[in-house]
Parts: C-alpha cells; structure tokens; sequence
C-alpha cells in the first residue's frame, strides 16, 4: 500500500485498495488529500455523478465503510476529467496512483475505506 497518511496521524483516513492474490492493493492518504481530490471533480449538467454524488451527499463509503465502487470504469471517467493544475503536488500524485488503480483493476472489486 502507498502511504500518504504518515504525519496525520489521529486524522480520518482514507483508503482505496483492491485484492491480488489475497493481498490489500492500493493507497492510504490523510482525507484532506482525497477531500482536495474529489472537490476538483465537476458536476455534469448541473447534477453529480457516480463518486461525486456520493462524496457530495456524505453516503456511500462515510456511512458503509469499507464501501465497493459501484462503477469502476465512471469512477475512473471522473477521475481522468479532474484538472490537475487546481491540486498540489501530493494530490496530484496521489490521483495518478488512483487512476493507474482503476485502470490495471477494471474488472476487480475497489474498495474505499474511511476510518
């Protein structure tokens, strides 16, 4: 797991992993960084969509964690369509591991996880 939650300690986390071979797959991150992340996604027409929807509404992995991405491949459309020049460095390369997670385990069970 890549950790960007070491310095946070005593703060929510997030995480975002999948399973290979039985092994946890993925990325751990203070949730200012993922919060940063996902207020740079935008609505479509006016309404959000897929992972903002829930984000936007507190459902989904804040109430059911660890939570299952419905929808691998809007999560991974969502995340694609972000501008990275309205994120920092950490964001930023925090959101390439997330897109690269999506995209190497389209057809695998992702898991977010907030604690």
């Amino acid at each position: 797991m890549d950790n960007y939650y070491e310095g946070f300690e005593g703060n929510p986390e997030i995480e975002i992993y999948t399973f290979s071979e039985n092994e946890k797959m993925g990325i751990e991150m203070w949730d200012g960084y993922f919060d940063e992340i996902m207020r740079a996604i935008q609505p479509v027409n006016g309404e959000w969509q897929s992972l903002a929807y829930y984000y936007n509404l507190y459902e989904g992995w804040y109430d059911e964690s660890p939570w299952e991405i419905p929808n691998n491949q809007e999560a991974l459309q969502q995340f694609e369509s972000i501008d990275r020049s309205t994120l920092g460095e950490v964001s930023q390369e925090i959101l390439t591991k997330i897109i690269k997670l999506l995209k190497n385990n389209s057809s695998n069970s992702i898991f977010i996880e907030y604690t």
